[in-house]
């Protein structure tokens, strides 16, 4: 009986090693958002996950397919039009020493943030219910402000605040999203004193070399009037504006008359097929363009407006 005793308590010996392994090893994994505000309105964003060597990694498409659904949903949510650099887009993923590995997710959120006078302000896009299920699901956050801002409030109060790396972190993103979460930043303000201003001499020295300046140019004007008549000059070229994104579509659909499918405008345009999607959206709604589904296209049809009668008396 004692063989069979001990026999048995080792192997039950080594099932709680491995069942108390096997949860360490899984306690390891998790998932962190870090988002870097930027004072274009833009914000970069870096979502890092730890996991098992086998663990499954989301793929190009997905990730685009999650971040393009996401940015939507906002856009939606605030009434304000947002989109995705698509040249951002990027996936790496690297082993780890401990059986485990990183993967790394990165983009740019184009205007996702308010500016208001000086002030930058961050925060309506996380009224999108679920918002990180979106993404990865829970995980620590961390938000960075630009240098030339300062903290004026933050809502919800983060678990760490760090003014010189200028770093707001919460332990987790179910503790961020319980309140309606915002960040006002304040702008700084840079004064620069004009030595000109500092100093009276100055001012009188550069006023006497500008008097001198003007009438060695009109006596210039004065001779070569005399010895020649003037040309007339010869107009200015007229500036053309660079054509919009809305007007490069538009340009596009009045060449083919009939419609054109959607994926065609991504491919002539080399747009990416969400900011072509948004894009048509907008010129849906100002009611330029009209699109019908057609199998698993879209047939797009521009809506010319009607020309302006002449009211003429």
């Amino acid at each position: 009986m004692k063989p069979r005793t001990s026999t048995a308590l080792l192997l039950t010996i080594a099932l709680i090693l491995i069942v108390a392994f096997s949860g360490r090893a899984q306690a390891q994994t998790y998932t962190q958002y870090k988002i870097q505000l930027n004072s274009d309105n833009s914000a970069t964003w870096m979502i890092t996950q730890v996991s098992g060597l086998n663990g499954t990694v989301d793929t190009w498409g997905g990730f685009e397919e999650k971040v393009t659904a996401l940015i939507n949903a906002a856009a939606n949510q605030t009434n304000r039009q947002m989109s995705v650099d698509s040249t951002s887009l990027q996936i790496s993923t690297s082993s780890l020493t401990n059986n485990s590995k990183t993967t790394s997710y990165t983009f740019v959120w184009l205007n996702f943030s308010e500016t208001n006078q000086r002030q930058l302000i961050a925060g309506d896009i996380f009224g999108v219910p679920g918002f990180f299920n979106h993404l990865y699901g829970d995980g620590e956050l961390q938000i960075n402000y630009p240098a030339n801002y300062t903290l004026q409030s933050v809502v919800p109060k983060p678990d760490q605040k760090d003014t010189a790396t200028q770093t707001l972190t919460w332990l987790g993103t179910q503790f961020f999203v319980t309140e309606t979460p915002q960040i006002i930043l304040q702008g700084q303000e840079t004064t620069k004193t004009s030595s000109v201003q500092s100093s009276p001499y100055l001012v009188l020295s550069v006023s006497a070399v500008a008097i001198v300046v003007g009438g060695v140019v009109a006596a210039w004007f004065f001779l070569a009037n005399r010895r020649q008549k003037i040309k007339p000059t010869a107009a200015l070229p007229t500036m053309t504006l660079p054509e919009s994104e809305e007007d490069k579509v538009l340009r596009f659909l009045r060449s083919n008359a009939g419609g054109v499918y959607q994926t065609a405008i991504t491919e002539q345009c080399r747009f990416s097929k969400a900011k072509t999607s948004q894009l048509l959206s907008a010129l849906e709604r100002d009611g330029k363009v009209r699109r019908v589904k057609k199998g698993r296209d879209k047939i797009v049809n521009i809506i010319e407006q009607p020309k302006a009668k002449n009211n003429a008396s």
